[in-house]
């Protein structure tokens, strides 16, 4: 099985559910965004991540509160959005609410989770606070570039001996991040650490005029470091140079603590040499010893070195916004150059956005511009989907017998969350860093909170509907595969209507395309074209099944710009337009064209999937100077063969999904076709409907067997 058959299968309920879904104990997503880094993403604001042990275990109460606050407000005041990460009952959590913090700052045993301590914290519904090692982690889950800490840890005093290397380190050798720290802490070995940390690859810069690597506590420990970064414009030219050689490995940025706030060296150390001596005596051992030692120094130096902590962290966290504001500025530049790709005039690109959006194009070049009513900063802005969502469950029956009279079998249940919709926007979020937002109705019951807990922030508010049961398909397999029996309740779609839509007119007015499923109610979505229309909106309509396929043409009245229906959702499109027409079934090409020509003038550009045959996309332009001539552009896809599929339940919508990324990317017409083809491979080898992750090549013809190309006028 091709998986372009798989995408033009998604609409049959009887192969969707022969394939195995995500399981009924289907885990949590991995992250949970709060609402501020949320909007943060889907505006291309800079992010700083913040570990959380410096409040549960660095400092007492209330300072500890205090000062994760007042380093959060500092990051805001720099421009940038602060994301303090812990894990809360068990739910990795990016971005801390006020009422979050208080919580972590009080209460008692919380788990101090590095790399090792994840899972098991994860999966105990436990309390954690991120360490270094652990934050970085989280960091790179949710692709936010700088990280701001007190200090990293390294390599411990006789760590020749006891072999006592943090986890710190080792993260930094294979992530991305840069971290910025004031070195490494005083109680360790810092000659040692920083030798661990080449042996990894890992860049060490000193941040401003110094040559000496800091110590946390004072400004200097003695130790060059290899390179230094003259300021935050630099240490951000140094990441996004990492970046462009894909070096695995991480930056470190050490910022010497303020002058004013430096404690004098032979203090430090004699506290220190005192603590270690305790620390053995008490038989302190592992991930105890730091905060152990931590506090001892604190007592010792009268509160001092506390005072010092509080003020270094703080100032870190100046410097790191202002590395992650100007980190932002250089993505932002390579984003739009890698966007704008050259292409000729056969291209999708940015060409056929204004063609299938009725713009006017001003220039000879077809990806100069976006066009005159969307702007390029619309394109970051989030998608909108208006559609259905729903929990699908298969119930496949373990015995071979089956009698149809009441009696009781033992079976295996399955569930996942569905709806085209629902589908198209999670595919779109995790494709755009969470720039995607989506218009349904769910009821307030368990279903509706499971649909809503798989991409926190996506749902807009207003969807869920009082004393209302969540949209539920479910099918009944016997033990080889077969369909028995199919059930659904779906009257919630109803439930999406004007004044819901009303609601949420600003995220539609900003939105840069509109997504529209046939689950929606008939009146809602002529109220939607229509807004769309008068707005110069592009429309994407996904006609879910052949019933609904042509309920976007209802009134005739508006433009569309983009639809993806298969051959039978084409002929029924069709047969609508020109209810006398005579269609011959031949699903090939010629039938495509034949069809296409009546739909294009509604529908600007069609992308029909056509199972193991690929996919055929046909343009609609008018002739210049030419008012009886029209020409259709097309071009026909052909894929290689897709092995061990896993699930075929979302692999149509996520191309669909995909596709539509890569035109609000601005990349050619075969890039787009090749970001669906690569989202829809993604979901045939996941288990759940959407992938939590997609695997997109920069090889963009990799899936192409051949492509024909038809240009035809009528």
């Amino acid at each position: 099985m091709t998986f372009l058959l798989a995408t033009s299968l998604r609409r049959c309920r009887y192969s969707i559910f022969r394939q195995r879904f995500s399981s009924l104990t289907n885990p949590k997503p991995p992250l949970r965004f709060s609402e501020e880094v949320m909007q943060a993403k889907s505006e291309g604001k800079a992010i700083v991540a913040l570990e959380s042990t410096i409040i549960t275990h660095g400092m007492p109460y209330p300072q500890n509160l205090e000062t994760a606050q007042e380093v959060e407000n500092i990051i805001r005041r720099m421009g940038a959005v602060p994301a303090t990460i812990a894990i809360l009952k068990g739910q990795l959590t990016v971005g801390l609410t006020q009422h979050q913090l208080q919580y972590l700052a009080n209460v008692k045993g919380v788990v101090k989770a590095s790399r090792r301590d994840l899972a098991p914290v994860i999966a105990s519904s436990q309390d954690g606070a991120t360490t270094v090692a652990g934050t970085i982690i989280a960091s790179e889950l949710a692709d936010i570039d700088v990280f701001v800490t007190g200090g990293i840890g390294g390599v411990h005093r006789e760590g020749e001996l006891t072999m006592d290397v943090s986890a710190d380190l080792t993260e930094l050798g294979r992530s991305r991040t840069l971290v910025v720290c004031s070195g490494v802490k005083s109680i360790l070995d810092i000659g040692r650490t920083l030798e661990y940390l080449e042996t990894h690859g890992v860049t060490v810069c000193a941040f401003g005029a110094t040559d000496d690597f800091p110590a946390f506590y004072t400004t200097r420990s003695g130790h060059r470091p290899p390179h230094r970064a003259a300021d935050a414009p630099h240490a951000a030219r140094i990441l996004h140079a990492a970046r462009q050689l894909r070096l695995r490995s991480g930056v470190v940025v050490a910022v010497p603590v303020p002058q004013e706030y430096a404690m004098d060296e032979n203090v430090i150390e004699e506290s220190i040499q005192q603590a270690l001596e305790n620390a053995k005596k008490e038989g302190i051992q592992g991930k105890e010893v730091t905060p152990y030692i931590l506090a001892a120094v604190a007592k010792a130096t009268g509160g001092a070195s506390l005072s010092t902590n509080i003020a270094l962290i703080k100032n870190n966290a100046k410097v790191g916004a202002d590395i992650a504001v100007e980190f932002q500025k250089l993505k932002n530049v390579s984003n739009a150059r890698n966007s704008f790709n050259t292409g000729s005039s056969r291209n999708l690109g940015t060409r056929q956005f204004h063609t299938a959006c009725n713009l006017r194009v001003e220039t000879s070049d077809p990806v100069d511009k976006v066009g005159p009513f969307i702007k390029n900063e619309n394109l970051t802005n989030p998608v909108l989907v208006i559609g259905g969502a729903n929990v699908d469950r298969t119930y496949r029956i373990t015995e071979d017998f089956v009698q149809m009279d009441g009696s009781t079998h033992p079976c295996v249940t399955e569930q996942c969350g569905g709806g085209v919709g629902r589908n198209m926007a999670e595919a779109l979020w995790r494709l755009r860093g969470g720039n995607a937002r989506l218009l349904t109705a769910i009821g307030d019951d368990s279903d509706g909170r499971y649909l809503a807990d798989i991409a926190p922030g996506l749902l807009l508010d207003g969807c869920i509907v009082k004393n209302a049961r969540t949209s539920m398909y479910s099918v009944l397999f016997d033990s080889k595969g077969e369909c028995l029996l199919g059930l659904g309740d779906m009257d919630i779609h109803n439930q999406i209507t004007t004044q819901m839509v009303d609601k949420h007119i600003e995220t539609l007015e900003k939105a840069p395309l509109v997504v529209l499923d046939g689950n929606v109610p008939q009146t809602t979505m002529d109220y939607v074209l229509q807004l769309c229309h008068e707005l110069n909106k592009p429309v994407f309509y996904e006609p879910t099944d052949r019933r609904k396929a042509a309920k976007v043409l209802h009134s005739k009245r508006y433009q569309i710009a983009y639809s993806s229906p298969n051959i039978m959702e084409l002929r029924t499109m069709a047969k609508f337009l020109e209810p006398n027409i005579t269609i011959n079934e031949a699903s090939d090409i010629n039938e495509i064209i034949n069809l296409s020509k009546i739909v294009t003038p509604f529908i600007n550009v069609l992308v029909v999937t056509m199972g193991k045959k690929g996919v055929i996309t046909v343009t609609h332009a008018p002739i210049p100077h030419n008012t009886r001539k029209q020409k259709l552009n097309v071009h026909h896809y052909a894929v290689k063969e897709l092995h061990n599929v896993e699930n075929v339940s979302g692999a149509g919508d996520c191309f669909s999904s995909g596709y539509i990324h890569g035109v609000l990317s601005c990349f050619q017409e075969s890039h787009c076709v090749s970001v669906g083809f690569e989202a829809a491979k993604s979901a045939l080898m996941n288990k759940t409907t959407v992938p939590y992750t997609f695997q997109i090549s920069e090889n963009f013809s990799e899936y192409f067997i051949k492509t024909n190309f038809y240009e035809l006028e009528y």
